[in-house]
């Protein structure tokens, strides 16, 4: 295991997943002074399926990187890219990374839906166009603010920027041109991983939740 480097703060869904684990507890806690065993057993299943369910979606997604790979944490799916083989980073209302011709997305960094909406009408120079909606950023061109003169570096900006100084950092070491047939080769080596764990946790207490409701009825 290649020794971590970075990692990346999440700015999607954390406010909102320990708010819904602690509606869930909360909610777990009623139903159990209901004083119903019925009624406290599937709404403790229930609370635990969407608990685990939450912190999948909200708490469990996050991008990390080495000297030599860039990891990404999904609902499901744990997804470890070669550096080098990535061609394209942009932040939208996920993170989007590009390798092997291959797409993969993570929800744990993403901009406004405001932002993005702007960063798409705003394209400048040195730009290069991919496909509607796509394009790689000018990791040399400077990053405006609305005042003239100023300069700011939002987040997902400096994630975009980051990724990409790795992934040029790593293709050096390893003599291999950007845009390149080996770059894309080397695409072929990313690997995925399934969560089996959070897959067989939702699977198990979602049949017992329904098993619950149907003994009960």
């Amino acid at each position: 295991m290649t020794e971590e480097v970075e990692r990346f703060r999440a700015t999607n869904g954390r406010v909102t997943g320990y708010l819904g684990l602690g509606l869930c507890a909360l909610v777990a806690v009623v139903l159990v002074m209901s004083g119903s065993v019925h009624l406290a057993v599937s709404g403790l299943l229930g609370c635990a399926f969407a608990a685990v369910l939450l912190w999948a979606a909200m708490l469990r997604p996050t991008v990390s990187a080495s000297a030599t790979e860039l990891r990404m944490r999904t609902l499901f799916e744990d997804v470890t890219i070669p550096l080098a083989s990535i061609d394209t980073v942009i932040v939208r209302r996920y993170l989007l990374v590009r390798s092997g011709g291959n797409k993969y997305i993570c929800p744990a960094i993403s901009r406004s839906l405001r932002k993005t909406v702007r960063s798409e009408m705003k394209w400048g120079g040195g730009q290069q166009m991919l496909a509607p909606g796509i394009r790689v950023p000018d990791r040399t061109a400077s990053l405006k603010t609305d005042a003239a003169g100023e300069y700011d570096l939002d987040y997902p900006d400096f994630v975009e920027q980051e990724i990409g100084r790795l992934a040029g950092d790593d293709r050096a070491r390893r003599g291999i041109e950007a845009r390149s047939e080996e770059e894309y080769e080397l695409g072929g080596q990313v690997e995925r991983r399934t969560a089996w764990l959070v897959v067989i946790a939702l699977a198990v207490l979602g049949v017992a939740f329904l098993v619950s409701l149907f003994i009960g009825g």
